[in-house]
């Protein structure tokens, strides 16, 4: 009986090398360090003028390190500081309540919801079916078309979501090329998954990072009120452009180009689809027409030049999340064609009515509840909420402060600095989910340039942007990782290409952030208009 209970006992497994067995108890050794980083950090003081300074760098680096290891998903690991900055003494649980889910949280919110409505009635498929079908048989043109749809899409969608949902449709068409065209297909898998990181950049809504950045700005400099939404689109849509243009480039030249096989394609699949959709359904129309107010409600809210924006003149306190909220959540109430009157369908047209769901019964509305909550991102928030308060924490205790202290004596001009910052950023993003990049980085940076003399919000938008350079790694992005599941594409091949594109981003990026982006900020956000950062408490 002892025996049986002996064998039936698990067994710790064994190990090759001594790296193989802290694999196997990742967590354990964690923890050790984590507790081995707060027991340092409390033992030192690294300003006296700023008591609460090393405290701060405690709960960034215990944060940073289980962000990195990845032991617990982000979503847990993200709780980390309303934990431990209260027990720490450096910020109260309501004010990083506050934080956790601010007005930009509500900003994802009303994305989330647009977006899972695209998805719901295949508003994606037609307008992928529309370009590709437009764009002829060049394979470069076809490639310029798959590109320009997904960067359309993932502005709006999240970048994740936009792979996702085309994957079906990329595959259909990789099976209509012949066997020998691997590189090719290569090629188009490659261009969705980047192209969709790069289409992230470009709006507020676009990727988790995006709204991190929008969130500091607000902890920052706390009387400057929210970041302008068409300002962001101004300043991020530019170098979007010019890194979708350069990423189509250098796949058309590597694959097409000078590839020695001649592709045929066949765009019949197609041509086919777009027949199947049919005529625009009522509850596209209706999605698109909201996709439309929204984005032309979000623009015009704020001052644009001498236009001094809608929201002034209706209700002042209106943020662009409450703003998506107010355009999205009517679709829960607006009828499906299906319900619509006899009268009305007539006037449509039966067959713009039949709101068909695949392997499912018309639905009654737009959006439901069950049909939301299922693909909802909520982790996205809780990665985004812990970010927010990180920011808040570093800035609160001090250590924002101390560290930009210590940078802002490192010598070298502007873009020098940009130069270091973004390969930095770069590197780390790689490795790091871009999201925990900007959490750990933005403030810093921010602060930093603000005592080197340099605009602090464009240096922080330079930090936001460069966190979405990650097209070396399938555990880089979620985009990366869709395209590297497919099993076409070898880590090894995707981190030669995405190597070539990370460094050619960097240097893009640097001369973006030091010569084109002051012009198009002005002087709107230098330092006699918004103030200085708020880099202590």
């Amino acid at each position: 009986f002892s025996e049986a209970g002996k064998s039936d006992a698990p067994q710790e497994p064994k190990y090759d090398t001594v790296m193989d067995k802290l694999a196997y108890h990742k967590k354990g050794v964690v923890v050790l360090l984590s507790a081995l980083i707060l027991i340092i950090c409390l033992s030192v003081d690294l300003d006296e003028q700023r008591p609460l300074a090393s405290r701060g760098l405690a709960v960034l680096l215990i944060v940073a390190l289980w962000w990195l290891t990845e032991v617990l998903p982000l979503t847990v690991s993200s709780l980390f500081p309303i934990v431990l900055y209260p027990l720490l003494a450096v910020a109260s649980p309501s004010a990083l309540a506050g934080k956790f889910f601010g007005g930009t949280s509500f900003l994802f919110v009303g994305g989330f919801i647009i977006g899972l409505a695209i998805e719901r009635w295949g508003l994606h498929i037609r307008i992928i079916c529309a370009v590709v079908c437009n764009t002829g048989k060049r394979p470069d043109v076809l490639l310029a078309g798959f590109m320009g749809a997904v960067f359309l899409l993932s502005m709006w969608i999240s970048n994740t979501a936009t792979a996702v949902c085309m994957m079906p449709v990329v595959h259909t068409f990789l099976k209509q090329l012949p066997d020998d065209a691997h590189k090719f297909k290569q090629a188009v898998l490659l261009s969705v998954g980047w192209s969709a990181s790069i289409g992230g950049i470009a709006t507020p809504v676009g990727t988790p990072t995006n709204g991190i950045f929008l969130d500091q700005y607000l902890v920052l400099w706390p009387n400057a009120g929210e970041f302008p939404f068409a300002t962001f689109v101004f300043a991020a849509l530019p170098l979007a452009l010019i890194l979708l243009f350069i990423l189509w480039f250098s796949i058309s030249a590597t694959f097409v180009w000078f590839s020695k096989k001649k592709i045929v394609i066949d765009t019949e699949t197609f041509h086919q689809m777009r027949r199947e959709l049919g005529p625009m359904t009522f509850e596209e129309i209706i999605v698109s027409l909201d996709l439309v107010i929204l984005v032309a409600l979000w623009f015009t809210a704020s001052p644009i030049g001498s236009f001094s924006g809608w929201k002034v003149h209706v209700a002042e306190n209106l943020n662009s999340g409450s703003i998506g909220l107010l355009v999205t959540l009517p679709l829960f109430i607006v009828p499906c064609g299906s319900q619509l009157p006899k009268i009305v369908k007539k006037y449509l047209g039966e067959s713009r009515c039949g709101s068909k769901i695949e392997g499912k019964k018309p639905p009654m509305h737009i959006l439901d509840w069950d049909s939301v909550k299922g693909g909802f991102s909520w982790e996205i928030l809780f990665v985004f909420g812990g970010g927010a308060m990180l920011a808040y924490g570093t800035v609160a205790s001090g250590l924002a402060g101390w560290i930009a202290e210590q940078l802002s004596e490192v010598g070298g001009g502007e873009f020098g600095f940009v130069l270091i910052v973004s390969c930095v950023v770069c590197m780390v993003t790689e490795v790091v989910s871009n999201t925990s990049t900007m959490s750990i980085f933005g403030a810093i940076i921010a602060a930093t340039a603000s005592l080197k003399g340099f605009n602090g919000v464009q240096m922080m938008m330079g930090v936001c942007f460069t966190a979405s350079f990650c097209f070396m790694l399938p555990t880089a992005t979620p985009p990366n990782m869709v395209v590297y599941a497919t099993g076409l594409i070898k880590v090894r091949e995707m981190a030669k290409m995405g190597a070539l594109l990370d460094l050619i981003a960097i240097f893009v990026g640097t001369c973006y952030f030091v010569f084109i982006m002051p012009a198009i900020l002005g002087d709107d956000f230098e330092a006699e208009n918004i103030g200085e950062p708020a880099i202590s408490a």
